[in-house]
């Protein structure tokens, strides 16, 4: 694991804050499991699914107010994990395969 990865893997950890009771450590156990399997994804397809996953389970923790409502952190997710999904593709597919980035990602 390069070290992007890892840094990518510790923001998106401490993206979303857990209470400190049984059901908040179970809960933030589960969010970081699912930001493991989104770091031992070898496929860009495996990333964008683990990735959703992740991103369900913090809907899903709202939906339940088992944390708070914010913008804040669903935009810092968001942005983590576009980021990161960016990094994945440039690091794991070869430069003589040319396929054109986005506008606004080089």
């Amino acid at each position: 694991m390069n070290l992007p990865t890892i840094a990518f893997a510790r923001c998106l950890k401490d993206a979303v804050s857990f209470a400190e009771t049984i059901q908040g450590h179970r809960q933030r156990r589960a969010w970081e499991r699912l930001v493991s399997y989104i770091e031992s994804s070898d496929s860009l397809s495996d990333f964008d699914k683990t990735a959703g996953f992740a991103e369900g389970y913090a809907q899903a923790l709202v939906d339940c107010e088992q944390i708070e409502i914010s913008t804040e952190r669903d935009l810092l997710i968001i942005s983590i994990v576009d980021e990161w999904r960016w990094h994945f593709i440039r690091s794991n597919f070869s430069p003589t395969c040319y396929t054109p980035l986005p506008q606004g990602h080089s």
